[in-house]
């Protein structure tokens, strides 16, 4: 299990080699590594693309047909393994390896467990074709607690450091850290998720201010944007009317905003204004230093609690 390392600083400037199988690297993923000046890291193994100093990293996409798939077979309590029949998408051997399977519905729901650390090939599982069974090992201490059934509904989510990529515009995972730019690729390294790092900007950003995952530009980070709302009832409009007013950005340059609405005349209605989720990227930290689109900013990091 994932622990805490304290090391040198130079420590963060290492990578390792995969150590005879593909999912095993020399400490558990999301190991935490504090070095002397308070930063902080995670062991992280990234895909097959050497890393990009000051990129902004992302957990892999989940697998189509993963997820709310049948368990296969009753599971007792006390079971160490769980298996369920995929809906679509083959899995290949260990992917899972460190990650977690939960019941989301029916039977057993709310329960999530860790799946097995791969010291040898297939210890976490083997590999499951499409429309096939999966059937993965739980860590040791790790116990099913409520019996499942056919009925229950399971999913498979992988470690987020496993075979991490630069994030999209916008985000299609879970924040995985910004890299040091050491890892060749298929290496174990340490991704930094607090503290100060240079982390790519995409628009114009300012000191003091927080910064959230770049919409725009894959492997960046912006500033934060806020979702607004307005809030209103059917005795002051109209059964449709027009919404209008000005939205300042963090920059103080004015926005007109104009929105046609239909209302109830017996309930109050709130209108999202914001231009949809994919403006809302996670927050990565604050920003210190400022530069221009295009160039590095410094960050102070607080990617994960």
């Amino acid at each position: 299990m994932p622990r805490v390392f304290y090391g040198p600083i130079d420590e963060r400037n290492q990578d390792y080699a995969n150590s005879g199988n593909a999912n095993l690297g020399r400490f558990p993923l999301g190991h935490i590594l504090i070095t002397p000046d308070n930063r902080e890291y995670r062991f992280t193994l990234n895909d097959g693309t050497a890393e990009v100093a000051g990129r902004l990293y992302q957990s892999v996409v989940p697998l189509a047909g993963h997820t709310d798939s049948k368990a296969d077979v009753a599971r007792a309590i006390d079971a160490v393994v769980i298996s369920a029949t995929l809906d679509t998408t083959l899995a290949a051997i260990d992917i899972y390896a460190e990650g977690i399977v939960h019941i989301n519905d029916d039977v057993g729901e709310g329960y999530a467990y860790r799946i097995r650390r791969a010291m040898t090939a297939g210890a976490a599982h083997a590999a499951a074709a499409a429309t096939g069974v999966l059937t993965v090992n739980l860590e040791p201490g790790e116990q099913v607690q409520v019996a499942l059934t056919t009925a229950s509904d399971v999913s498979f989510t992988r470690n987020r450091f496993h075979q991490v990529l630069i994030t999209a515009a916008p985000p299609t995972g879970g924040l995985a850290g910004i890299s040091p730019g050491v890892a060749a690729a298929d290496r174990f390294y340490w991704s930094q998720v607090k503290g100060y790092a240079s982390v790519l900007q995409s628009g114009t950003m300012y000191d003091g201010l927080p910064v959230q995952a770049g919409i725009t530009t894959a492997g960046s980070v912006e500033s934060l944007k806020r979702r607004l709302q307005v809030t209103t009832t059917g005795s002051v409009l109209s059964a449709v009317s027009v919404f209008q007013g000005v939205v300042n950005d963090s920059a103080g340059v004015a926005t007109a905003l104009l929105m046609g609405v239909s209302v109830s005349t017996t309930a109050t209605t709130v209108f999202d204004a914001t231009g949809g989720i994919a403006n809302n990227g996670p927050i990565v930290g604050l920003c210190i230093r400022a530069a221009v689109t295009g160039e590095e900013a410094l960050i102070d990091l607080a990617i994960l609690p």
